[in-house]
């Protein structure tokens, strides 16, 4: 009996142990500083009961810009008095065995070091699981790393090439363009110049002329 219990007991605690591990996460876990980022912040339903909302505290100096809007949730933003967005909240339903991924574009701290991502997620049965906590907690919160040796994303296009290769092109075809248009400009000048047809009317007077001297002698 005690051998059986014993077994039991071992069973569900691996039947648990994912469901403990079935936390909001929020990708990519390391980015660059300055950077435009794709954000996906994943939250599966960990609970019998149905997630019906997710809250994500937005850390200090991330500057969420651009959201996408996932079919059959809705999104609310909190700012703090600065202006600043302080919250994100999108209201829905997950199934028992389903999962969320929302995403959006933000501008991350321009300092090295962690950003936390602490988040709420509220069931049908009014419930929450706070996920708040240290990464060895049981509600641990997300984590990005901001680190100088990750690669830039430039997600939505808002900062230019950190080399300044493909940027400078456009500008150096926009100054060689004039140069280009030189010649063309001068031809056009000297289509538009009166000396060819000053010119005409003086050898047409000088003919003339001749032709008048040439009948003046044949005259008796």
């Amino acid at each position: 009996m005690i051998r059986r219990a014993l077994l039991a007991t071992a069973v569900a605690a691996l039947v648990a142990s994912p469901a403990a591990s079935a936390h909001v996460q929020v990708r990519p876990a390391l980015a660059a500083p300055g950077d435009p980022v794709l954000f996906q912040v994943i939250v599966p339903n960990e609970k019998d009961a149905h997630t019906v909302e997710v809250t994500l505290q937005v850390p200090k100096d991330v500057l969420p810009f651009s959201f996408e809007e996932p079919d059959g949730w809705t999104r609310e933003n909190k700012e703090g008095p600065d202006g600043s967005l302080e919250t994100i909240t999108w209201k829905g339903e997950l199934a028992e065995d389903g999962f969320a991924r929302f995403s959006f574009l933000a501008s991350t701290p321009e300092q090295e070091g962690e950003i936390v991502w602490k988040s709420i997620q509220t069931y049908d049965d009014g419930s929450t699981s706070r996920w708040i906590g240290e990464p060895d907690a049981d509600n641990p919160a997300a984590v990005t790393t901001i680190s100088n040796d990750a690669p830039r994303e430039n997600a939505g296009g808002e900062s230019g090439d950190a080399e300044g290769g493909e940027a400078a092109t456009p500008a150096a075809s926009a100054t060689a363009a004039p140069e280009d248009a030189e010649p063309a400009a001068a031809t056009d000048e000297d289509s538009d110049s009166p000396l060819p047809i000053i010119l005409s009317v003086v050898a047409l007077a000088l003919a003339a002329a001749a032709l008048l001297l040439q009948l003046r002698r044949r005259t008796p």
